[in-house]
This record gives structure tokens, C-alpha cells and sequence, in this order.
């Protein structure tokens, strides 16, 4: 399945959601709404797999996830859970990609990841939520 590229539609961006847990599924649902082409991941699959009724494209790895995509959102647990899933998405990043990096990590690790998106050549938005459903 090919999805559209914001290159080609402005209008329609497709973005990666790697974390789709309660937070994460709920914002690629909403992506979904909107009518955006949806790439979900999450450490544990079968997390995703409900995302693929409402129309996203449920991937296997981060990288698969990210790559061609406009927009990567992470929505993870910690820092940590961060780092190691940008680990696995490089691959599949290319500069000029936008990052919206929603987990609330704290000053110490945004810190590391902006510097990190800066070496991917990443636009990178630290845009934090807290909270639960």
C-alpha cells in the first residue's frame, strides 16, 4: 500500500505514530479522522492491530513506520523507550522529516533527543503531554 506524501499533497501528510498505547492510539485515531494517512507502531504489535480498522497501516518495525512518512509522532513510556525506538526508526528517517516528540521524558533526556534529532537531520518539536486518557 502506498500512501501519499506530503510532497505530492500538501493537504494530507502521512505520519508515524510509534507508541499506541492509550495516549498514541487515541492521537492516531484523531489523525485518522482528520482524513491523514496513519503508519502505527508499537513495541508490542498487537497494541497497533485495533488501528487497522479505523484505517491506519499497522507496521512491524519503527523504521517501516517512518519511512516515507512527513510527520513522526512518539508517544512512548519514558526516555529510554524513546532512544531505542529512534534507534530502530534511523533507517528509515531522512532530514527534513518532521519530529513531534510527545513523551514526557524530562529536561535531561529532551536534551539528548533534540541533539540526536539534530544529527538526523529531524525538525524536531518537543511537544510533552501528561496525564492519562
Amino acid at each position: 500500500m502506498t500512501t501519499a506524501s506530503f510532497a505530492d499533497d500538501p493537504g494530507r501528510p502521512t505520519v508515524a505514530v510509534l507508541g499506541t498505547g492509550i495516549m498514541g492510539s487515541g492521537m492516531a485515531r484523531n489523525l485518522l479522522g482528520a482524513g491523514l494517512p496513519v503508519r502505527a507502531w508499537n513495541r508490542t504489535r498487537a497494541r497497533a492491530e485495533p488501528l487497522a480498522a479505523d484505517g491506519a497501516t499497522v507496521t512491524d518495525t519503527a523504521e517501516e513506520a517512518v519511512r516515507g512518512a512527513d510527520v513522526i509522532i512518539t508517544m512512548l513510556n519514558d526516555g529510554p523507550a524513546v532512544t531505542e525506538t529512534l534507534t530502530a526508526a534511523a533507517g528509515g528517517v531522512r532530514p527534513g522529516q518532521i519530529w513531534m516528540q510527545s513523551s514526557t521524558v524530562g529536561i535531561e533526556a529532551t536534551t539528548g533527543l533534540a541533539h540526536r534529532a539534530a544529527g538526523l537531520g529531524l525538525v524536531y518539536l518537543d511537544a510533552p503531554v501528561s496525564g492519562t486518557r
